[in-house]
């Protein structure tokens, strides 16, 4: 179901987890690099099966793992869902990670422990604009994660896009609403591009005289309100209003029954009126839905936790060439430490 949320767990006896931080990937939007100094470290994998055995004997029945990348070492993975598994955990989980993650061929493995939900970080449609924010992945690899994921028994997928990217056209959107539609995907959600300080493309934008480190954070919060590059905002809006639309249609015509699943899913946790809200949003008019009030007030705490972090470390060119190169070093350092090739062969059919 195209729901503009993202995907949901049970929210009764639900809780959040960490198992992991950081993600050494040079995303020129991502500010996780920038406060994990490009390192990724963990919890053992008995450490986290310890807490899951806590979390059932308190009648816990949903997890969501926050990891900024749980899907990055397949040896702590299997052990995890092993530990689960013989320790008779029947908790829910769900996690976040990279579409060319080495341990795809632990899906069904994730799926027997009882993973509900997988989360990617997609962006978008156009290979062009995956370059540009650096993604360091490839349409084809997004297909393929996706797919491995539907087919070894996630109930939901859920992918995370971008718009109001720089450089993005008009063409550059509607190719990644179309890119959506073919994919199995359960829910997603596309937002406009945010603009943080300390990451590359804030750093880009201080060159380019775009914006200053003395002037008011906030008036940066979207990447399109100061890039001339980027669309306008209204242009974007009323962009992702159609796509949403013919993303609703073109799944409700060629995935009815995977829509009927998750919408009775999902009425199983949410009141009737709100499901129906989401749904028939992206078909209301210009000024329906939450205001801009609303999605201020949720954005202030988020920023000024991140405005916080900017004052303890000012990012210089220097620093932040540091922190990349210690990203690169993390990355080479865990691939080398994975098991197997990046060929990730598609799952068979149960």
């Amino acid at each position: 179901m195209p729901l503009d949320v993202p995907a949901v767990l049970s929210m009764k006896r639900f809780t959040t987890m960490q198992t992991s931080r950081g993600c050494p990937w040079p995303c020129v939007f991502c500010d996780i690099p920038i406060f994990n100094e490009g390192k990724w470290r963990s919890r053992s994998p008995q450490h986290v099966v310890d807490e899951f055995k806590h979390l059932q004997a308190l009648g816990y029945g949903s997890v969501y793992f926050v990891d900024d990348h749980f899907l990055l070492q397949p040896k702590r993975i299997e052990a995890i869902c092993k530990g689960l598994n013989d320790q008779g955990i029947t908790i829910e989980w769900g996690c976040e990670g990279r579409v060319d993650s080495v341990a795809q061929h632990l899906f069904p493995a994730m799926a027997k422990a009882h993973c509900r939900t997988i989360m990617f970080g997609i962006e978008s449609g156009s290979q062009k604009i995956l370059d540009r924010l650096k993604k360091e992945q490839t349409l084809a690899e997004v297909t393929t994660a996706v797919m491995n994921a539907k087919r070894a028994g996630i109930e939901i997928v859920h992918g995370f896009f971008t718009v109001g990217n720089p450089d993005e056209t008009v063409e550059d959107m509607r190719a990644t609403f179309d890119f959506a539609s073919r994919l199995p995907l359960d829910t997603f959600g596309f937002n406009r591009l945010c603009v943080y300080r300390g990451t590359p493309l804030w750093q880009e934008y201080v060159k380019r005289g775009l914006v200053s480190e003395r002037d008011d954070w906030y008036k940066y919060f979207k990447c399109s309100a100061i890039d001339p590059t980027c669309l306008s905002g209204e242009i974007i809006n009323d962009e992702r209003r159609a796509g949403l639309r013919r993303l609703f249609l073109y799944k409700l015509l060629h995935y009815p029954v995977q829509t009927y699943r998750l919408l009775r899913r999902f009425l199983r946790y949410m009141p009737v009126r709100d499901v129906v809200y989401l749904i028939t949003k992206p078909f209301l008019g210009k000024g329906q839905g939450a205001t801009k009030a609303e999605v201020l007030s949720r954005a202030v705490e988020h920023g000024q936790m991140k405005d916080a972090a900017a004052q303890l470390t000012q990012m210089t060119d220097d620093m932040l060439d540091h922190v990349l190169q210690e990203s690169r070093a993390e990355r080479l350092r865990i691939q080398q430490e994975a098991e197997g090739s990046r060929e990730l062969p598609m799952v068979e059919n149960r």
